[in-house]
C-alpha cells in the first residue's frame, strides 16, 4: 500500500514507521529497503482487501500522475461493503489498475460494486502477441452504415501491410449492394473512402491478438490495454454489439491529460 494512517492522517511510507490500514485497522509497517518501493505492508500476512494485488512500478507510475488525495480511496456501496479503489476522481470516476490476473467472477464483482469505473490494463507483457492492421474511419458518421468490414486472417500477421494513412487495404462490402436471400456479396476495397481518410479517422484500427487474455472480451465497463511505448488502446466493438472488436488508439499522455481534466484544480491566485 502507498498510504497508511499515521497519526490518525493518511501518511506516505516514512522509515522505520509503523501505522494503521485505513482499510481494516490493522497495523502496519514501512517498508523503505533501497531496492523496493515505499510501501506500508500489514505485520502479518493478512490481506484485508481480496481484490487488492501487489503494487509493482506500473501501478505506481500511474498513480503518480494524480495528487495523492485520489489514490487508494477507500469506497463503500450503499450495504457497507468497502474496498480500495486504486484512483477515484472527485466525479465519482474510479480507476482500477489490473496488471495480474483475476477470475471473470471478480471483474463482474468489481465492475458491479463500482459500477462508474474504467479498467487500464498493463499489457507490456502480451503486447507482443498484438498485431495492428488497417485503420478504420469513425464508426459514428453516416457512410459508415452502409459497409461491412471483415476482421484480419492469421495469415495476414506475415503477408499484409497496413497502409498507413489511408484505408486502402480494408475488405469491406455494402449492404447497400447486397441482393436480399442471395449467399454472393461484392467485395472491394477502401479505395473508395481513402481520399476522406484525414477527415474520418479518430484512431480505430482492425487488429489481431493472438492467445488473447479472453477476460478482457468480456468486460462490462470501458478498458484500456497500456501498451508501454506511449500509446493507449480502447478495447471495444467497432458499432453495435455485436460486430467486430478494434482498437481506439491515442496517445497515452493525452490520455492522462484528459483524465486530470475531470480534477478541478484552484486558480493560480487562491480565487
Amino acid at each position: 500500500m502507498e498510504f497508511a494512517l499515521l497519526n490518525g492522517h493518511r501518511s506516505l511510507p516514512i522509515p522505520r514507521s509503523n501505522g494503521e490500514c485505513q482499510f481494516c485497522g490493522h497495523p502496519v509497517i514501512a517498508k523503505c529497503g533501497p531496492q523496493l518501493i515505499w510501501h506500508w505492508a500489514h505485520r502479518s500476512r493478512y490481506s484485508c482487501d481480496p481484490w487488492w494485488e501487489n503494487e509493482g512500478p506500473w501501478h505506481r507510475s500511474w498513480k503518480n500522475h494524480f495528487p495523492s488525495e485520489f489514490r487508494e480511496v477507500v469506497a463503500y456501496d450503499s450495504l457497507g461493503e468497502k474496498h480500495i479503489a486504486d484512483l477515484k476522481l472527485p466525479d465519482g470516476l474510479v480507476i482500477e489498475l489490473q496488471h495480474s490476473s483475476m477470475t471473470i467472477e471478480e471483474m463482474h464483482s468489481r465492475e458491479s460494486f463500482y459500477d462508474k469505473m474504467i479498467w487500464i490494463v498493463d499489457a507490456e507483457s502480451f503486447v507482443r502477441n498484438i498485431t495492428i492492421f488497417d485503420p478504420l474511419p469513425n464508426p459514428k458518421l453516416p457512410f459508415v452504415d452502409d459497409l461491412i468490414f471483415y476482421p484480419p486472417h492469421p495469415a495476414w500477421r506475415r503477408d499484409r501491410v497496413s497502409q498507413k494513412g489511408s484505408y486502402k487495404s480494408l475488405i469491406v462490402s455494402r449492404r447497400s449492394k447486397n441482393v436480399p436471400g442471395s449467399s454472393m456479396v461484392e467485395i472491394e476495397s477502401g479505395r473508395t473512402i481513402t481520399e476522406d481518410f484525414d477527415a474520418t479517422y479518430i484512431g480505430h484500427h482492425l487488429f489481431l491478438w493472438m492467445r488473447p487474455r479472453a477476460i478482457w472480451y468480456q468486460t462490462t465497463r470501458p478498458t484500456f490495454l497500456d501498451f508501454g511505448d506511449g500509446r493507449i488502446a480502447k478495447l471495444m466493438r467497432y458499432r453495435e454489439e455485436k460486430d467486430i472488436w478494434c482498437l481506439k488508439l491515442k496517445r497515452k499522455d493525452d490520455f492522462i491529460n484528459l483524465l486530470r481534466s475531470r480534477i478541478s484544480y484552484p486558480a493560480a491566485d487562491g480565487r
